[in-house]
C-alpha cells in the first residue's frame, strides 16, 4: 500500500514539472511577429528617472542582524533542550 502511495505522488509530481516546462517552450503568437524589427509604434520615449536613491551601496547590517537571529532561535531550543531519563 505504502509502495502505491509514493509511486503515485511521484507520478503526480513528474506530470506537474512536465506540464510546467512544456508551457514555457511555445511563444505566444503575438510576440513572433516582427522579431528583427521593431515597429515605430513600440518605440515610446520615456523619460529619465531622477538620481533620488536612497539605498546605501554595500549595507548589508540589517541581513546580519536577522541571519543571527533565526541562528538563535534555531539553536536555543536544542541548546536547553531538558534529557529526560530513560525508562526500563
Amino acid at each position: 500500500m505504502k509502495t502505491a502511495y509514493i509511486f503515485g505522488i511521484t507520478l503526480v509530481f513528474i506530470t506537474l514539472v512536465f506540464v510546467l516546462a512544456s508551457t514555457n517552450f511555445k511563444q505566444p503568437a503575438a510576440s513572433t511577429h516582427n522579431l528583427s524589427v521593431a515597429s515605430l509604434p513600440d518605440q515610446i520615449a520615456s523619460p529619465t528617472p531622477l538620481a533620488g536613491d536612497v539605498s546605501e551601496v554595500g549595507s548589508t547590517d540589517g541581513i546580519v542582524i536577522m541571519g543571527v537571529i533565526l541562528v538563535l532561535i534555531v539553536t536555543m531550543p536544542v541548546l536547553f533542550h531538558k534529557k529526560r531519563k530513560a525508562r526500563n
